[in-house]
């Protein structure tokens, strides 16, 4: 009978645990048509975009990603050009809102032919916690969180950017390797994004204008436990 307990108790706390990792979205590309074309997803999702058949690509209204069999990283570098061949490409949205993208052989901005919208609202899954940056520092910039929380960094004022020491992460108005064009160096804008934490130990980070790997000048670190186990004692 005891034994019969404590298993079910882990499968309890296996579902908590996968619950708030990051989810992956599907759009198929083909038959002049995205399908899903509207995705309801939350900042930290990535979305796969797989073209089945015909000459498209995926370019977002505001020129923040232009994608195909690659993601143009610099505007106008020739990249994300419609192609007919077996593409796929992922994309993964930091920041909340939504975001309008189309075909540019089939459709057009603003809804018009083969178009779609990814809207994005902030995590529901996870915790989240937040970190400021302004005046040169990070607040709080000693965090603990647990695994599968989320950190939501905000830049308040001030020519900041941040990278997690291991280059994990390296994220401004947007974030480096997510497929956008928006820069992931330091800027002035009030930039505002999610980095999902999925693996328990610590994470350290810093501004690159101000300051440097290992906690020196302007940083921060996130301490990532363990979910709590509130039954453990109970049925030990």
């Amino acid at each position: 009978m005891k034994t019969s307990t404590k298993i079910t108790v882990t499968l309890i706390l296996l579902c908590i645990s996968f619950a708030s990792i990051s989810a992956v979205h599907n759009v198929t590309v083909s038959s002049n048509t995205f399908s899903p074309a509207v995705l309801n997803i939350e900042a930290g999702d990535s979305v796969i975009f797989t073209n089945t058949s015909g000459l498209h690509n995926v370019v977002a209204d505001n020129g923040s990603f232009r994608c195909s069999t690659d993601c143009e990283v610099v505007p106008l570098d020739g990249g994300g050009q419609p192609s007919s061949g077996a593409w796929v490409i992922e994309i993964t949205f930091n920041t909340v809102g939504s975001f309008n993208y189309f075909c540019e052989i089939h459709g057009g901005s603003g809804g018009s032919g083969m178009s779609g919208v990814i809207n994005v609202v902030a995590p529901t899954t996870g915790v989240v916690h937040e970190v400021r940056s302004s005046n040169f520092e990070f607040s709080p910039d000693d965090l603990e969180i647990e695994v599968g929380d989320f950190v939501n960094f905000i830049n308040d004022e001030g020519f900041h950017n941040v990278r997690a020491d291991d280059d994990s992460f390296l994220c401004s108005e947007g974030c480096l390797g997510s497929g956008f064009n928006l820069p992931s160096s330091a800027s002035l804008s009030n930039w505002n994004f999610y980095i999902p934490f999925n693996e328990v130990g610590n994470s350290r980070y810093f501004c690159e204008p101000h300051g440097s790997p290992g906690g020196n000048g302007m940083s921060g670190i996130i301490r990532v436990v363990a979910e709590d186990n509130i039954f453990t004692n109970g049925f030990e």
